[in-house]
């Protein structure tokens, strides 16, 4: 009911956009906002800001957008991966910066944790897959990821009271929430790429 022909959105039409918002819709149990979005190519959509969803849906303009932000980083990440092998090649040589080769908008801390995520052999004591199928990781040290972010984003008083504040905030967007049996430093990517 719902199948999108290209999971890069920059490709959709405007078709694709209409179904890519009934299934979202469909998925957070939204209200229907099709008609605020009529007529936009996927290529339109990716070019809207935040404020520019929320101009258009008071409601959950601020969800749609970050759904949306979901679809292009697993489209950029697709991209950083070559055909035929298995090994991801590190975000400097593919992605040099997953802020601007990827997205016109600067990374966000899911997109960052799902990065470290990637490269077990670097950042395996400090972040782990528990069930990579179903999107569910542990932070093992939560005081160098919280470094690592800080670094990141220019910021060096970071801490993980910060880092887990920012989380948190992903849980009322649908992107991060606490697994069914909640454990301490563990989460779960709502919709694994």
């Amino acid at each position: 009911m719902y199948l999108i022909a290209s999971a890069e959105p920059m490709e959709w039409n405007c078709g694709n956009v209409q179904k890519w918002l009934l299934w979202t819709e469909h998925l957070y149990r939204l209200p229907q906002v099709g008609k605020v979005f009529q007529e936009l190519s996927g290529k339109d959509l990716c070019s809207m800001t935040e404020e520019d969803f929320r101009q258009r849906s008071m409601q959950c303009g601020d969800l749609l957008f970050a759904h949306l932000d979901i679809w292009r980083s697993a489209a950029c990440m697709k991209e950083c991966c070559i055909p035929g092998d298995t090994k991801l090649h590190s975000a400097e040589e593919t992605c040099p910066e997953a802020d601007s080769s990827c997205s016109s908008q600067p990374i966000h801390l899911w997109q960052f944790l799902r990065q470290l995520l990637l490269k077990p052999h670097n950042y395996g004591r400090c972040i782990r897959w528990l069930n990579k199928e179903k999107g569910i990781f542990k932070i093992e040290n939560s005081a160098y990821v919280a470094r690592l972010w800080g670094l990141r984003k220019n910021r060096p008083a970071m801490n993980y009271d910060k880092l887990s504040r920012s989380i948190r905030q992903y849980y009322k967007k649908g992107i991060i929430r606490k697994p069914d049996v909640s454990q301490r430093l563990v989460y779960q990517f709502v919709h694994p790429v």
